[in-house]
């Protein structure tokens, strides 16, 4: 694209953004632009949507200008995805970041939630605490504002042993077509009109009522995992990525279309809940717990993960400036930890004297002088 026509396609997101949220600047766009863990890129800008007629707006502006979209949320994603990732791109790249809209609706009695595209988890699960619900994915990325959509895009959940991955078939997304052209599709099974305008405003103001939501075959969780896990004697392993099973429009989509919201299942919240910490310098000790877990449990636990001898290790260094600050703050206060984190930490690669990732190092540093957090 030449400079007049880059120029030209910032100069129309600012019209539907206004100019303020529209970043061009190098500075300006690194928080979004570089990844949590790894994955880095140029983009021509990052706009970020104040509401899902902006995003359509925005969206029909990069399809008639032939440019790349990158959806964001809170680019927590340890896996890469939620940034341009090198170069070698054939076109210029605009990140669309959607927090700014981090709507959450309860619908059929906190039953099921509507979840626009910036929601967090985190958010969720404040939400439907007094509700005595949770949401599907309660993992570590909660802590730290990891968002609805963007987990169920891939599939995430990996610990989670009694729900399985993150998955449903209601989803209200745009894609462009076989003729190039953008189109949104409404598959939420809510009645919010005919127009793209109509139903992405109705839906965002939560201008529908009870008889709007129609009684529906499909499916707002997987419920097949806790079946399939206790599989324990079958050839093919229990969950593997890009399992065609759970690739449905936004399930699995991975960025390949623009998702608006999702229409997804709650749980009852458990009454007691116990953590059972086990400890062995036998492997084999292991696969066998796994196994009678599996196979004689009448209830699944809702998550596990294994550690090995040199994560434990690991998380006694490395780890216990987060579990001081939760301890201490609570939950609560890690996603603005975090994202202040990241600001230290561009402020300090431009400090020539200053290490990489300085703000873990000072916090690491800080934690010495409390006792060892982990059990023996």
């Amino acid at each position: 694209m030449s400079m007049k026509g880059k120029s030209k396609i910032v100069n129309e997101l600012k019209l539907i953004t206004g100019d303020k949220h529209v970043i061009t600047s190098k500075w300006g766009k690194e928080p979004f632009s570089k990844g949590w863990r790894y994955g880095e890129g140029e983009t021509l800008a990052v706009v970020k949507p104040g509401t899902l007629l902006e995003i359509w707006k925005i969206l029909q502006k990069c399809v008639e200008y032939d440019v790349i979209v990158i959806m964001q949320a809170a680019n927590t994603g340890l896996t890469g995805g939620s940034t341009p990732f090198g170069k070698g791109y054939d076109r210029s790249i605009i990140i669309v970041n959607t927090l700014r809209i981090k709507s959450i609706q309860i619908i059929d009695n906190g039953n099921q939630v509507i979840a626009l595209p910036g929601s967090s988890l985190y958010d969720l699960e404040n939400i439907l605490k007094p509700l005595e619900k949770e949401p599907h994915s309660v993992i570590g990325s909660t802590s730290i504002g990891a968002s609805i959509v963007g987990g169920v895009c891939n599939n995430s959940g990996g610990s989670l042993v009694h729900r399985g991955p993150a998955y449903t078939e209601f989803a209200l997304y745009a894609k462009v077509n076989k003729n190039g052209k953008l189109e949104l599709v409404n598959e939420l099974d809510i009645n919010l009109g005919s127009s793209p305008e109509e139903i992405l405003i109705n839906l965002e103001n939560n201008n529908y009522n009870s008889s709007d939501i129609l009684k529906s075959k499909k499916l707002g969780s997987d419920d097949k995992y806790s079946e399939i896990v206790r599989g324990i004697d079958e050839k093919t392993a229990a969950r593997f990525n890009a399992d065609k099973r759970l690739l449905h429009t936004a399930s699995g989509s991975a960025g390949k279309i623009a998702v608006f919201a999702l229409r997804l299942d709650t749980y009852k919240a458990p009454k007691k809940s116990k953590v059972f910490y086990v400890g062995s310098n036998n492997q084999d000790d292991f696969w066998k717990i796994r196994r009678d877990i599996l196979s004689n449990f009448k209830e699944l636990p809702r998550l596990g993960d294994y550690m090995h001898r040199d994560c434990y290790d690991a998380a006694k260094k490395y780890s216990k400036d987060t579990f001081v600050v939760i301890e201490k703050l609570g939950t609560n206060f890690l996603p603005s930890l975090f994202e202040f984190k990241r600001i230290v930490d561009i402020i300090a690669e431009k400090v020539k004297f200053l290490p990489e990732k300085f703000s873990d190092k000072l916090m690491q540093f800080l934690s010495n002088f409390w006792p060892n957090h982990l059990p023996k």
